[in-house]
C-alpha cells in the first residue's frame, strides 16, 4: 500500500512524501515528493472521500494554513488553502460525512472550524480557549494540541496547555458550534492525542507531560468519566521523555503509545472493563517516535521517528500483540505523519 508521510521543513525534507510499503516483502519504496505543493511544515495530513488535507504548521508573520488536494493517481492537486487564524496548526480531523472539518493551533491555544465541499474548504469560526495549569514551563496558557469526532455532530479536542478535554456539539444545518462542555484531567498531565472505541463506549487520552494513558468511559450523552490513569515508561526510566501517538490494534484489543525519550511503543492489552494492562515495551529503532499507524490490514506497525530521520515497519503478532522488527525501513528527514492511502 502507498502511505503519505507528513514532515517537518528542515534537514532539506521536501515536504509531503508518498512512500510504498509492500505487505508482501516488508520493503519501502519512495514514490514522490511534493516540495512545491506543500506548505511549510506539513506535520499532520488527514484523508477523506478521495482528498487530502494538510495542516502548515507554522506562526506569526507566518500564518497557519489548511491546504486540501484532490489525490489522482500518485499525484496531489491543489485545491485551495485556507488560514487557520492561529499559531502552529498540528492537527486536523473530518467527518464521516466530509462536509466538517476541525484545525487545532497549538501556541495560540484555539481552533478553527471549515465547510468542505467536493474537497474545497471554506472557513467557519474560530474559537479559543481560555485557562492554564500547574506545569509554569509548558502549560501558562491554552494549547489545542487535536481533535477526534465520535459521531458527525460531537467531537472532542485535547487541550495540554489546560489539562482539560472538550466536547463540542455542531448545528447538522448550520455547521455553527452548539454547546461544549469540558472535562478536566490530573493537573499536569498534558492531554495530547486522544482515540474512541465507539462501539464499546471507552476512550483513551494519552498525555505527554506525565507520560500516563487515561482511560474514559462514556456515557449516554458521550460525556468522559475518568477510571484509571497507567504509566507509559517503566518506572526505573529517570531521563526525560514525553508521550506522542495513540492507536488501537485493528481487533482492538490491544493499545499502543509512543514514548520520545524512552523512544518506545508502550503495548498495553485492553481488558472487558476498558482498562489497561502493560504488556511490553518495544523499541522504536530510532530517536523520537512523534507519530506511529497500524496499516489498514492490521498485519504491520511503521513508526516515523523524527529526529533520526527514519520509519521503520514492524510485524504485529496476531495473537499477542507484540511489535516484530520486519528488517526493512526508509529514510524521509523529519518524519512526523504517516497516513495509509485507503481507497
Amino acid at each position: 500500500m502507498n502511505w503519505f508521510v507528513g514532515t517537518y521543513s528542515k534537514r532539506n525534507s521536501k515536504g509531503i512524501y508518498l512512500i510504498e510499503f509492500d505487505e508482501s516483502n516488508c520493503k519501502f519504496k519512495l514514490i514522490d515528493s511534493y516540495k512545491d505543493e506543500s506548505p511549510l511544515n506539513p506535520s499532520f495530513l488527514a484523508q477523506g472521500n478521495g482528498f487530502l488535507y494538510s495542516v502548515g504548521e507554522s506562526g506569526s508573520p507566518n500564518p497557519g494554513l489548511i491546504v486540501s488536494y484532490k489525490i489522482n493517481e500518485n499525484k496531489i492537486l491543489k485545491i485551495n488553502q485556507e488560514l487557520t487564524y492561529g499559531d502552529n496548526p498540528c492537527h486536523l480531523a473530518i467527518n464521516s460525512k466530509n462536509n466538517f472539518l476541525v484545525a487545532v493551533n497549538y501556541s495560540s491555544g484555539d481552533f478553527s472550524t471549515y465547510k468542505i465541499t467536493d474537497g474545497k474548504i471554506n472557513f467557519l469560526q474560530s474559537v479559543s480557549h481560555k485557562g492554564s495549569s500547574i506545569n509554569t514551563s509548558r502549560q501558562n496558557e491554552p494549547h489545542a494540541h487535536s481533535v477526534n469526532f465520535i459521531d458527525d455532530e460531537t467531537f472532542y479536542i485535547c487541550d495540554l496547555g489546560i489539562d482539560k478535554i472538550i466536547k463540542y456539539s455542531i448545528n447538522s444545518k448550520t455547521l455553527k458550534l452548539e454547546s461544549d462542555k469540558s472535562f478536566e484531567i490530573t493537573p499536569g498531565a498534558g492531554p495530547r492525542h486522544f482515540i474512541i472505541n465507539t462501539t464499546d463506549k471507552f476512550a483513551y487520552s494519552i498525555n505527554e507531560l506525565n507520560s500516563t494513558i487515561s482511560v474514559f468511559d462514556l456515557d449516554e450523552k458521550n460525556n468522559l468519566v475518568n477510571i484509571q490513569d497507567i504509566s507509559t515508561i517503566p518506572n526505573s526510566f529517570d531521563k526525560e521523555t514525553t508521550t506522542a501517538d495513540i492507536h488501537f490494534s485493528k481487533d482492538k484489543r490491544f493499545l499502543y503509545g509512543s514514548n520520545r525519550g524512552h523512544d518506545s511503543i508502550a503495548q498495553f492489552s485492553i481488558c472487558e472493563d476498558g482498562k489497561l494492562k502493560f504488556e511490553k515495551h518495544f523499541s522504536t529503532l530510532g530517536q523520537t517516535p512523534r507519530n506511529f499507524a497500524v496499516s489498514n490490514s492490521g498485519k504491520f506497525l511503521l513508526v516515523a521517528n523524527e529526529a533520526s530521520d527514519n520509519i521503520f515497519s514492524f510485524y504485529i503478532n496476531q495473537e499477542n500483540g507484540h511489535l516484530d522488527y520486519t528488517g526493512q525501513m526508509i529514510s524521509v528527514p523529519s518524519p512526523v505523519c504517516l497516513l495509509e492511502i485507503i481507497k
